[in-house]
């Protein structure tokens, strides 16, 4: 499946989601509304990856390092925005 394809299907289940997150009222409509914050937020963490991953084939440890350093810092940036709505 190419990247392409993942990020339509990514973003119609956040779409999906989000919409029954709104309709749903309780604990479910919030673990719908976390489920649409998390795949909006793999989106770009699985662009940075797949460079990585190009970057450490290529044998270029510098940029493949620097794309690791910034897939952290957004995973911990989706979780917290994820857990403290």
């Amino acid at each position: 499946m190419t990247l392409a394809r993942w990020n339509s299907t990514a973003i119609v289940l956040a779409c999906l989601a989000a919409i029954v997150g709104v309709v749903v009222r309780g604990d479910i409509g919030i673990a719908f509304d976390v489920a649409a914050l998390l795949l909006l937020g793999t989106l770009p963490m699985l662009r940075v990856v797949v460079l990585a991953v190009s970057w450490a084939r290529a044998g270029d440890r510098r940029y493949a390092f620097a794309a690791s350093a910034v897939l952290a810092v957004m995973m911990i940036g989706t979780v917290f925005v994820s857990v403290w709505r």
